[in-house]
Parts: structure tokens; C-alpha cells; sequence
């Protein structure tokens, strides 16, 4: 290619010389020279492998082409020499539909038009300091020449109002000179000799020309070109690109006459230009060449003396001196829109929105800025976290990330450098400092929907409103204090608000009554400033005398003023706008306490109207200076249904809340202190979460199996968790992470409720509430089980006191708090004026309970019941409580050090001794270290769950094994050379797999193949565990289907008109399958062939509907299970019919049919 172009260049200066020019053209995929001279000349690809290359131009002087790519949304250029195309570069990106292009070669400029934004742009040759020169009264611009000698710039217009204008190139003297018979204006160029402007109109066919203000109109080129679309001039010949004929055409400039094809079999011809010096002359002298023409950034030229201009970046002033330009923008407007964020200069009248260049937006809402340190601060729905960057999106760092649900609010307070939030999900309002350190909940409350939230730092308040079911605006002091409801009538949806510090009010944007209003900040005073055309507002801001907003409906940004409510839009038709941010760009007003020294506090500085306010992050509290946070030693730990909360025990710091999310009905709760950890149980999730102290790190421990898990301690020497279920009558242990869960005890226990863990000496203790309420002792393996206290009520709140070797309860029906020695002797009654005792807990000399009559948390002496004290009021049903120290879990046992060198659970058992343990259903191996998996067991599924079951001596009791989204558990089988269960759930209409532990879930068989209405309703499977074939039943198609266990179609193996194949099963050993075919009248099993050959019926008379078949190999039987006659029936395999055997029902017959099979996979 680079020979056949330098040929061309050499050839250029010839041509020249005897007037045949060579033309550049667009040709979408690619741009290419021709020699203008040879009718039939192949042309040269300057630039290949375009997307769609529409508009191109050309600085001849410096070796640069130019061209708009109107799917890359782009412009782009390359340099060119005799040495042919170099790197192409991106200059301009992030257009809509550039269609027309043109080069300055004087003042070394770019100019473009945008027909979807209406817009025409100019920009340095590199793409640098773009400026809208003209925004308003543009539809559709398309094609653009320059004169740059004379300062004029010209365009056409094919919107409804066809035309074409000219002004000058610093964007002054705009004039429209043609406006009459004109439709699709295309082509447009300029005869610089003649001072002539030539356009092709595609709708009317002609060419015609004008003088350069739009007089003297006259035909070039009557109505009978085929669709001219950009047109070129080269002394006195005119060439055009024809989008009909595929064609380069050309004709005389004068008389339209002499015409001629120049080239064709054009792929898709579009912009067209001759290319040659001669087109640009640059022996004029240019004023910005010199100095930039003593401007700070943009020169343009003018056609008005002195012939240049200076001129600045979008969004940007000019300064009084006319040269210099301002370091930016002072005013912005910032805009979340779902997936970017943009920042519109509120400086300028162009209001041009500028994407900032940050990844991974997912779904934006909230945004809010610091002009101190000019970071922007923007919530992600998504991703669930706070990020923050600079103006220009550079720096983008990620501030809050754990325990984000729903952040639909956010706030800055610029004065103290804290970052405030409201989280629909959690339904709090939190606070940082800016970077994300030193987290703290402030209100957790009486929250419902908090969406908005803003700040007034100096006067030490803030704002927010609550879209919930009773819709309000509240207002607290920053540290979340005083709270108090400032509106709670006539509100929908309070999606907006925002503060005029100047004039003290307060206005707000509802989305349901559709309108702005607004009162002062005492409350007072409030009336409606817009309530007409206002479908749905979103995001709200206030600067200056004007109202920011964005609308959902109308997909726009509207301003309003404050005074007059006067209204324009500042961006029309953007979808997925969210919250946006009117701001100053580096002033920042008010001061307060704060702002020096953080106030002289260690962490947050808090400002309230009474002053400072220090606060503490999430796990320290205030020492008696308040000032100053510390880690405390001790705290009171309490579940509360929807909240785990924490109390100081050293100082009067009041109690804070968790940052756990997703906590429905919090009961049981114990700690881990060597890692920091809180583990509980919920009842209405059914599950054991855990979590670290400060919130983070939440995960689910237990999620099957549960039903009513009510108590729950932690083995903190042996890292195991055990739970009592008053549900399921069990007690049962897994390690921390809930892995080799085991069952303990499940035999002759009556609703088992608390549980208290001495793992130093190897026992459990724990209490039963059912028909004989008692208090049982065990060791921690399970074994030696006796009662200790059998005349007791229902007993909660089991605590041990370490030291003094005594175990504390409550009594529901006595309303006794009691205690005893660790064998359920020497008992003594603590406290017996109580209303409703409930948790309870000790630490050093004292006793902590719970009161749910009282609502309280109260202490007293351990021995004595003396010197009580009101922990904390006003709290509604407090399940669980619990002291936070290391002195409660103390000691040493084997299990502590190396896991008593057991494979998976050890456990602490006396005296001082351990056992090792398995997982349920696995055997202890020989060597009493290590499990082994159980060879022979039964699988039954229940709707949602699938369960496993062993025959042993111990009479262990069944499991839910840990598989996720079980909906409708159809039918399962097991592949005893993988270990892996299969199963269909008929809600989702698929055939999936898993390990016993719930791993490598996979879909094997879609049955969704004809959309999700019809779907194939898969009915039953079987494995060929030789094979690896998955042979199924579908009662949509009535055949039966071979599918490899690794997901891959076989094909149909048995089909016939008549059929209806239901319950299958295969026998690999002998090589045939059994089927069920239920046909409506006359039911029958059969037998055939693996391949579907050498098919018998075995029996069709005495069935009723035979739903389940089962094969033992060992002793050659066939079981079927007959739903209709409700019994279990044999045959060997053959089809020779024995005996029956009755049984109650078929669900029952199900899980006998199983048996046969799964007990013989050893």
C-alpha cells in the first residue's frame, strides 16, 4: 500500500500542473485517494478497517487527515505523507452523530457539527479545549466548509426548517443566507477565487451556487442528479459523491455542463474533498500563528477587525481583559446519571453536559461535592458502596463499601470533613469522615424509606426526608440527636431537598403530589413555588437564586428561580437521570468549632447547635474527657428482633447499634473474642449468621435444616458452634464456619431452648421447655447425659460464672432469677420481684437481665440480688444478652492447640479429655482422628429440600443436605463415582447437579427449550453410571432422552405415537432400562435395550398407575410403587410377578423404593 500511495503523492504535483487534482473520500470502511484524471484509476485506501467513516478533511501543511466516525461516535486522524498513513488517533470522543467536518489551516482549528446534539464545536487540531460555538436554533446540522481567510464559516441546516447559515469562525455574525427551495442541503464547499458557495441539494437533485452572503443564486446543475451528497471544487470543475449511483461524478462550475464519472463501484461513497495545497492557502498571514494571538487558551478567527478573537473552553469565562481565560469553572452542575456521572458549567449560557471519565458506574443515584478538596462523592445502587473522584473523574476511589443496601442519600459536610448517608435498605443514617474511616451509625430508628439528605454544618443540623408510609422531613443535630419532624402532612413521595443558607429556608421536590415547595427552617410558612409540569421529580439542588432538578418523566434538568419562578431547561431529553449537585466549585462558606483541631476530638467531630460533639466509630466509646475514644474492655451485647445492639459498661455512652444488614428476627447470640466475631441466630430467616464486631464481613453460617434455632453458644477453644432447635428437637455443632455440622442429641428432647458451653471442662448445658421444663447436662460430644434441676419453670438465659463455678437462669413462670452449683445443687434465688425476666448473663460481681415487662437492662449483685441499676429503657423484647470480654472465654482444653489433631470436629469432653467427631453420617475411622464418608445411605426430597439418611446402630436422624434453590424436587438419583446428586425441579424445569455439600451446582438439562411458558415438564431420570448417560422423561414430549452428565444431547432413544413414558430406571449391569408408560386406559412397565431396541412389555393387567420403579441387582427384583392401589410391588427382572406388599401411602412407597437402590452403592 505504501508504494501504490507514494505514487500517488508524486503523481499529485503532475496532475496539478495540468489541473486533475487527487480527491479524498469517505467510504465508510475506510477513506481512499483517487487520480481524478483516469476514469477507470483503482484508489488507494489511505486508512482501512473503519467503522463508519462519515466526514473528512485535511491540514495539507502538516500532513494531517481528519475524519468523523459516526458509529465510534468520534473523530479521529492520521498522519500522511509520502510515506503513506501512520497511528490512527482518537481526538474528539464521546459525539453523537458528527456528520460534518472541516479543518482551519490558518488558525490550525477543528470544526465540526453534531446532527443529534444540534451543536457546532471547535477544538484545537489535538482535540484539546473544545467550545460549543453554536447550541441554539440548530436542527440537524450537517455538512461545514471554512473561509478562513476572510473569517466566515458556513453550514447546512436539514432540519424542519431547512437552510443554510454562515458566521463567523469565532462564533459572532451569525446570518441565515439561504432559506428558500431547499430541502436535504448536503454537499456544501466554497470557491475561494470566486467568492462563490456551491451546495447539492438531495431532495430537489440540484447543484446550485450563490456569493457568500446568499445572494446571486443561480443553477449549476438542474434537478436530475440522482442523491448528490458532498461536493468538492478544484479550479473550474465541480465533483460530487452520489450515494444512488455509487459514483464520483464532476461536472464544469460554471455552466454544470461536460459531466462526467470520475469513479465508480464505490462501496459507500460520503465526504469528498480535492486534495492539494491549492485548496489551502497558506501564504495568507494568520493573527494567531503569532503568540496565539496573546491568548490564553482558544484563538479563533473573525471576520471582524482584528481578525481574531480569543475564546475559551466550554463552560469556562472569559475574563475582562479578552485574552485570559478563567482556571476553569466557578458554578457547576453535577449530574448521577444511572451509569456515568457529568458536569454541566454553570459560568456559561451552553449548559453542555461533560461525561466524567470513571469506570464501572452500574446505577448511580446520590451525588454530592467538597469544594475544599474538590472531590465528587456519589452513591452506586449496584455496586452497593460510596465512591468518590475529582472533578474529571480522575482519582476514583471506592470511600464505603460493606453494609450499602440502598444508598439513596448523601451529604458532605465540608466544615468537619464528614460524609453522611441514608440507606433505604438498612434504614439508617450513617457517618464517616470523607475517606471512609471511622464509620458510625447516627440514626437507626424509626426509619423508613430516608431518602434525601442535607446539611447545614454551621447552624449544626441536618435534614432529611422519608418517602415511608407516613411520608415526612425531619430534621437532628448532626451527631443524630433531637430529632424533630418538620413535615408529615400533605407529602407523597419527598424525593428532593436542599437548604438556602442565605435566606434560611428549607425546599423539597415531591414526586407524588408533583410539586416544589418550600418554608423557612423553623418550620414555619410553607407554600407551594412550582406545581405545574412536574411529573416526577428525583434530584434536587439550590445555589444562588436558582432551583436545580431532574424528572424521571420528562427526562430532563429543569432550574427554577427561587423568587420569580421563572423556569428554563438546562438538558432536555437524557434518559436515566438521578441526583444531581448544584456547587461552587472551590468556595466553601461558614465555619464552625470543627473546622480547627476536629474540634479537639480523636475521631468525629459532631457539630450541634450547642456545639461540639465528639463521636466514636463503631467498637470504641468515650472516655469521661469526651473527647477521647478508647476500645473499651467490657460491653453488653443484646439481640433485639430486626438489631444486635452494644451498651458500654465503662462509660455512659449510650447503646449503638450493629451495622448488620438483613436482620429479620435476631434471637440466640454468642462471640468469638479472639477474632472479634458475633455469631446469631435468626428466627424468621432460619439461619446462623456471623460477623465481625464492626458489621463487615456477614455470612450466613447455617442455612438449612433450622427451624426454630433459639439457643446458640460459641466453643471458643474448639472453634465449633453448637445450637439448640426448639423446632426440630435437636441440639447439634458444626465448626465456626458451619462446615462437618453433626447432630449431638436429638433423642428425648422437649423443645430445647438455652445453651450455655464450659469447654474447659467438657460439658454443655442447656434448658428444655416442654411438658416437663428442666435443666440437662451433657458432655460437649453428646454423651452422659443427665438432668441437673428438674423442678423448674421454662428457664432461659443459662449463664455460667467461670470463677465462682455457678450456673444462672431465668424462670419465665416463676419470674425468678436462680442459681446453682454446676451439678444443679445448692440452688438460690437471686432475684424474685421481677415482672418478666428474660436474658440474662454475668460478669465479675454482677448479674445483667433483661425485662420485657419493664423494657429494660438491669444489674445486680450476683449473689445477693442487691444494688440494682438501670442499665437501659425503653426497649422493646430483648432476646438474648451478653457481656463482650475475654475473661469469659477463658481456659484451655486438647482441642484448643492443633484441633486435637482431628480431620474435622473436636470435641471437648471430661475430664480434660476429647473426642474427635464426623460429620453427620460419617464413621470415625479405626485411628479416631479422621471420618470416613457413609457408604450406604437413602436420599428422599422434599419439595425443597433434599434430605439423606443412614440405617445404623445409632439410629442417626436424617439431614437437609446444604443445596440451594430447591423450588419443586421432583426426582433424584446419585452417581456414586463422582458423588454427585442429581435431581429435577420441576419449578424451574431443569435437571441439575450438585456435591453432597451443596458444591459444583450446575444445570445439566434445560427443559425450557420452547421459552418459559411451554417448557418440556421434565418428569423423571436415571444414570447410567457407566456410561455417563443421564436417561429422562418428559411429559410434554412422551419420549425418553439420553443426555451425558456433562451436559451434552445424545438424542432420543425411545419414542412412539402412543407412548407416555413416566418413571424410569436403568440397569447398566445387564444393559436395560424400565419404564413406566402411562397410558390412559391400560398402564403398563416395560423393559428395552439401553438403546431403546429389543422393547417387551413385562405387565399391563392388575396396574393401577405405577408412578416409581426401583431395581435391586443382587437379588434380581423389580419394585414398583402403584399410587392408585397405594402398594409396593415386586417382579424379578424378567417380569415373573411376586408377592405385594400394602403399605399407608405412596410418599412412604417412594422412600422404600429408594433404599434399594442407595443402600447398594458400596
Amino acid at each position: 500500500m505504501g508504494v501504490a500511495l507514494r505514487t500517488l503523492l508524486l503523481w499529485s504535483f503532475c496532475c496539478l500542473v495540468r489541473g486533475v487534482p487527487l480527491l479524498l473520500y469517505a467510504n465508510r470502511r475506510d477513506l481512499r485517494l483517487v487520480d481524478a484524471a483516469h476514469e477507470k484509476a483503482n484508489a488507494t485506501v489511505v486508512v482501512g478497517g473503519l467503522e463508519d467513516a462519515a466526514a473528512v478533511d485535511y491540514v495539507y501543511s502538516q500532513g494531517l487527515i481528519y475524519w468523523s466516525d459516526v458509529s465510534e461516535e468520534a473523530i479521529k486522524r492520521t498522519v500522511f505523507n509520502q510515506s503513506g498513513a501512520h497511528t490512527v488517533q482518537t481526538v474528539i470522543p464521546g459525539l453523537a452523530s458528527p456528520d460534518g467536518l472541516a479543518c482551519d489551516w490558518l488558525g490550525r482549528k477543528l470544526y465540526w457539527t453534531d446532527s443529534e446534539t444540534n451543536r457546532i464545536e471547535v477544538a484545537e487540531l489535538d482535540g484539546s479545549m473544545r467550545k460549543i460555538l453554536f447550541w441554539q436554533e440548530l436542527d440537524q446540522p450537517r455538512a461545514i466548509a471554512l473561509d478562513p481567510e476572510r473569517g466566515f464559516m458556513y453550514w447546512t441546516d436539514w432540519g424542519e426548517i431547512p437552510k443554510i447559515e454562515r458566521a463567523g469562525m469565532d462564533g459572532t455574525n451569525r446570518s441565515m443566507i439561504i432559506d428558500k427551495e431547499i430541502y436535504w442541503p448536503n454537499g456544501l464547499t466554497l470557491d475561494y477565487g470566486q467568492q462563490k458557495l456551491y451546495w447539492a441539494d438531495a431532495k430537489h437533485s440540484f447543484i446550485h451556487r450563490c456569493d457568500l452572503d446568499g445572494s446571486s443564486r443561480e443553477v449549476v446543475v438542474k434537478g436530475d442528479l440522482p442523491h448528490p451528497f458532498a461536493l468538492t471544487l478544484y479550479e473550474d470543475t465541480l465533483f460530487w459523491t452520489d450515494w444512488n449511483t455509487h459514483s464520483i461524478h464532476s461536472c464544469s462550475k460554471h455552466t454544470g455542463g461536460e459531466q462526467r464519472v470520475v469513479h465508480a463501484n464505490i462501496f459507500s461513497p460520503m465526504d469528498i474533498h480535492v486534495f492539494s495545497e491549492e485548496r489551502q492557502n497558506t501564504r495568507a498571514s494568520s493573527p494567531c500563528l503569532l503568540n496565539n494571538g496573546g491568548c490564553s487558551h482558544l484563538c479563533l478567527l473573525s471576520p471582524s477587525s482584528p481578525s481574531y478573537q480569543c475564546a475559551c473552553p466550554t463552560g469556562v469565562q472569559l475574563l475582562a481583559d479578552g485574552r485570559t481565560c478563567r482556571d476553569g469553572a466557578t458554578q457547576v452542575l453535577l449530574l448521577a446519571r444511572r451509569t456515568d456521572l457529568r458536569r454541566i458549567s454553570l459560568d456559561t449560557p451552553d449548559f453542555t453536559d461533560i461525561v466524567l471519565q470513571v469506570d464501572d458506574i452500574r446505577h448511580a443515584i446520590a451525588i454530592d461535592y467538597d469544594p475544599v478538596d474538590g472531590y465528587i462523592y456519589w452513591t452506586d445502587d449496584d455496586v452497593k458502596a460510596i465512591r468518590r473522584s475529582r472533578l474529571d473523574g480522575s482519582d476514583a476511589q471506592f470511600v464505603v463499601t460493606s453494609q450499602v443496601n440502598h444508598p439513596d442519600g448523601i451529604a458532605v459536610d465540608w466544615i468537619a470533613r464528614n460524609l453522611y448517608w441514608t440507606d433505604t435498605g438498612t434504614d439508617r443514617i450513617e457517618v464517616t469522615r470523607l475517606n471512609g474511616t471511622m464509620r458510625k451509625i447516627l440514626i437507626s430508628e424509626d426509619l423508613d424509606e430516608p431518602r434525601a439528605i442535607v446539611l447545614d454544618p454551621v447552624a449544626g443540623y441536618m435534614y432529611w426526608t422519608d418517602w415511608g408510609e407516613v411520608p415526612k422531613i425531619e430534621r437532628a443535630d448532626l451527631d443524630g440527636m433531637e430529632r424533630v419532624v418538620m413535615v408529615n402532612t400533605s407529602l407523597g413521595w419527598p424525593n428532593g431537598l436542599a437548604l438556602d443558607y442565605d435566606e434560611r429556608k428549607i425546599y423539597w421536590g415531591d414526586a407524588k403530589t408533583d410539586k416544589i415547595e418550600v418554608m423557612h427552617m423553623d418550620g414555619t410558612g410553607r407554600r407551594v413555588l412550582v406545581e405545574d409540569k412536574l411529573p416526577h421529580i428525583f434530584g434536587f439542588t439550590l445555589l444562588g437564586d436558582f432551583i436545580y432538578w431532574t424528572d424521571w418523566q420528562r427526562r430532563s434538568i429543569e432550574r427554577v428561580h427561587k423568587r420569580t419562578a421563572e423556569r428554563e431547561f438546562i438538558i432536555d431529553q437524557l434518559p436515566d437521570l438521578m441526583g444531581l449537585k448544584a456547587t461552587s466549585v472551590r468556595q466553601a462558606a461558614g465555619s464552625n468549632a470543627c473546622a480547627h483541631s476536629n474540634g479537639g476530638c480523636s475521631h468525629l467531630c459532631l457539630f450541634k447547635p450547642q456545639g461540639v460533639q465528639c463521636g466514636c466509630p463503631i467498637g470504641l466509646e468515650l472516655i469521661a474527657d469526651m473527647r477521647t475514644c478508647i476500645v473499651p474492655e467490657a460491653f453488653l451485647l443484646f439481640s433485639r428482633h430486626t438489631d444486635i445492639r452494644r451498651i458500654s459498661l465503662e462509660t455512659n455512652n449510650n447503646n449503638v447499634a450493629i451495622p448488620l444488614t438483613g436482620v429479620k428476627e435476631a434471637s440466640a447470640l454468642d462471640f468469638d473474642v479472639t477474632d472479634n466475631r458475633i455469631y446469631w441466630t435468626d428466627i424468621t430467616l432460619k439461619t446462623i449468621s456471623r460477623a465481625f464486631m464492626n458489621g463487615s464481613a456477614l455470612e450466613h453460617v447455617v442455612e438449612f435444616g433450622l427451624d426454630y434455632p433459639e439457643g446458640m453458644a460459641v466453643d471458643w477453644l474448639g472453634k465449633n458452634l453448637y445450637w439448640a432447635d426448639t423446632g426440630t428437637n435437636r441440639i447439634e455443632v458444626a465448626k465456626l464456619d458451619g462446615q462437618h455440622r453433626q447432630v449431638l442429641v436429638w433423642k428425648d428432647l422437649d423443645s430445647p431452648r438455652a445453651l450455655a458451653l464450659d469447654p474447659a471442662e467438657g460439658y454443655m448445658y442447656w434448658t428444655e421447655w416442654g411438658g416437663k421444663p428442666k435443666i440437662d447436662r451433657a458432655a460437649m460430644d453428646g454423651s452422659g447425659r443427665i438432668t441437673l434441676v428438674a423442678d423448674v419453670g421454662r428457664a432461659n438465659g443459662l449463664t455460667i460464672d467461670y470463677a465462682e463455678r455457678r450456673l444462672y437462669w431465668t424462670d419465665l413462670d416463676t419470674t425468678l432469677i436462680e442459681s446453682s452449683n454446676m451439678l444443679g445443687q445448692d440452688r438460690e434465688v437471686i432475684a424474685d420481684d421481677l415482672q418478666h425476666p428474660f436474658g440474662l448473663t454475668q460478669y465479675q460481681d454482677y448479674i445483667y437481665w433483661t425485662d420485657w415487662s419493664q423494657r429494660s437492662i438491669e444489674r445486680a449483685n450476683k449473689t445477693s440480688g442487691q444494688n440494682r441499676t438501670l442499665i437501659q429503657g425503653h426497649l422493646d423484647y430483648v432476646m438474648d444478652i451478653l457481656v463482650f470480654h475475654s475473661s469469659r472465654q477463658g481456659g484451655w482444653n486438647a482441642c484448643s492447640s492443633t484441633n486435637g489433631h482431628c480431620s474435622h470436629l473436636c470435641l471437648a469432653v471430661p475430664v480434660s479429655s476429647f473426642v474427635c467427631g464426623c460429620p453427620a453420617h460419617f464413621s470415625l475411622n479405626e485411628d479416631n482422628k479422621t471420618c470416613s464418608a457413609p457408604t450406604s445411605f437413602l436420599l428422599f426430597s422434599q419439595k425443597t429440600a433434599i434430605n439423606r439418611m443412614v440405617i445404623d446402630e445409632q439410629q442417626s436422624p436424617d439431614i437437609i443436605l446444604p443445596i440451594h434453590s430447591l423450588r419443586n424436587v421432583r426426582a433424584i438419583d446419585y452417581d456414586p463415582l463422582d458423588k454427585q446428586l442429581y435431581w429435577i425441579d420441576s419449578k424451574q424445569n431443569v435437571i441439575r447437579r450438585a456435591q453432597e455439600d451443596g458444591n459444583q451446582s450446575v444445570t445439566v438439562v434445560s427443559g425450557l427449550m420452547g421459552g418459559p411458558s411451554q417448557g418440556i415438564q421434565l418428569y423423571d431420570l436415571s444414570i447410567d453410571i457407566y456410561s455417563r448417560f443421564i436417561y429422562w422423561t418428559s411429559e410434554v414430549t412422551n419420549v425418553i432422552n439420553v443426555t451425558r452428565t456433562d451436559g451434552s444431547r445424545v438424542g432420543v432413544v425411545l419414542r412412539g405415537e402412543q407412548d407416555k413414558p413416566r418413571a424410569i430406571v436403568v440397569n447398566p449391569e445387564r444393559g436395560y432400562m424400565y419404564f413406566t408408560n402411562l397410558l390412559e386406559r391400560s398402564p403398563k412397565i416395560e423393559r428395552a435395550a439401553l438403546d431403546g431396541t429389543e422393547r417387551e412389555v413385562l405387565f399391563f393387567s392388575g396396574l393401577g398407575k405405577p408412578v416409581a420403579l426401583a431395581i435391586d441387582n443382587e437379588v434380581g427384583k423389580l419394585f414398583w410403587v402403584d399410587s392408585d392401589l397405594r402398594r409396593i410391588e415386586s417382579s424379578d427382572l424378567s417380569g415373573e410377578r411376586e408377592g405385594s406388599r400394602w403399605l399407608v401411602g405412596s410418599s412412604s412407597a417412594h422412600l422404600f423404593l429408594s433404599l434399594f437402590f442407595y443402600s447398594k452403592l458400596k
